[in-house]
């Protein structure tokens, strides 16, 4: 296995009250050179599910051992967080993090650049005038969302730039007082063009998508990469 052949390094959880002998996984290795700058060495890939590093080893190389091979090649050094996770597992991750993963996670625009959204906002429950006021921070207090008033048009109406997050109809937002909750009835936005609303689900979705292009090293170089591999490694342990 890959880990197995890395070095060990003592380390302390306690401040160096007890101390552990693990695996050093920090530590990488280096293609040489004469292949990392050839581009005719690799080939791009998309992992699809049911890939795991082992898996398309096997699949391209005939050897699931070789998997490190692909983890190097692409500096992933945990597969956990550097791999693209499955459709359910996915799907449980996102309901695991989100309370609401139908909520806005940001605005960007057509490029897929992040905004700070103009949007104006209006209430049935009137924007007290000593709570609403131009520069107060209002905070989304449904789902994550955060602005600040650029303008109040009157104690129904405020215009807000968002910082983070996003509002929705529905949502109840807030000064920071308790007392001083407004349920929002009604959203328009004022950017032109305007702005992509990036759902907390769609924001990670689009993340795990891209983990799934990787470059796969050619059959033809692996031979000699695991001989450099070993041998670098047997010369640290000894």
């Amino acid at each position: 296995m890959y880990f197995s052949k890395f070095p060990l390094t003592l380390y302390s959880l306690d401040d160096r009250r007890t101390i552990q002998l693990v695996t050093n996984i920090a530590t990488r290795t280096v293609i040489s050179d004469s292949i990392k700058d050839n581009l005719t060495a690799y080939e791009y890939y998309d992992i699809q599910d049911g890939d795991t590093p082992e898996v398309l080893a096997y699949k391209l190389y005939g050897d699931s051992s070789l998997h490190w091979v692909i983890l190097h090649t692409n500096d992933i050094l945990d597969a956990r967080f550097g791999w693209p996770l499955t459709t359910d597992n996915l799907t449980k991750y996102i309901d695991d993090k989100y309370t609401d993963s139908g909520a806005i996670h940001h605005y960007e625009d057509s490029s897929g650049n992040y905004l700070n959204a103009n949007i104006s906002i209006s209430s049935n429950a009137a924007f007290l005038s000593n709570v609403f006021y131009a520069n107060k921070i209002v905070t989304n207090s449904t789902v994550p969302g955060e602005g600040y008033i650029t303008f109040k048009v009157n104690n129904s109406n405020i215009t807000i730039t968002t910082t983070s997050g996003g509002f929705r109809v529905g949502d109840k937002i807030n000064t920071g007082n308790a007392q001083a909750n407004a349920t929002i009835t009604a959203i328009t936005y004022n950017d032109a063009p305007l702005p992509i609303l990036v759902t907390n689900s769609t924001y990670e979705i689009e993340e795990n998508e891209t983990k799934r292009r990787i470059k796969i090293l050619k059959s033809v170089y692996v031979a000699a990469i695991d001989q450099d591999f070993t041998s670098k490694f047997e010369g640290i342990n000894g």
